[in-house]
């Protein structure tokens, strides 16, 4: 054993920071995003939305790294201290990482009978 190293210790996640976790993925489906992941990760779920977009439950709230920047080159470290404030903030980051196709534009010409 080496004396430098403290022992191991495992870190249990709390069962309510586990069911706040499961509530947030109920709400993000809610908001239609599909294929979210939970990992419980010492102490803490994180909640995979999409590549790029983890969200980390705490004991103090729901912690992710958006997208979006406060300044150029200043990362946005985001809490949210309810469920639904963090899901519909994750929806929006998820919107801005997967910006799917456009709804189509009908176009009206002058020249052309309706």
């Amino acid at each position: 054993m080496d004396p430098f190293m403290p022992p191991y210790q495992l870190v249990r996640t709390r069962p309510e920071t586990t069911a706040t976790a499961k509530q947030l993925v109920v709400a993000l489906i809610g908001l239609g995003l599909r294929g979210i992941t939970l990992i419980e990760d010492r102490g803490k779920v994180l909640v995979s939305v999409c590549h790029g977009l983890v969200a980390a439950v705490k004991d103090d709230g729901i912690w992710w790294h958006s997208p979006r920047e406060l300044q150029p080159g200043v990362p946005l470290y985001v809490h949210r201290g309810t469920v639904a404030g963090a899901a519909e903030a994750l929806a929006g980051d998820y919107a801005l990482l997967n910006p799917g196709p456009q709804p189509p534009v009908e176009v009206r010409h002058v020249a052309a009978p309706l």
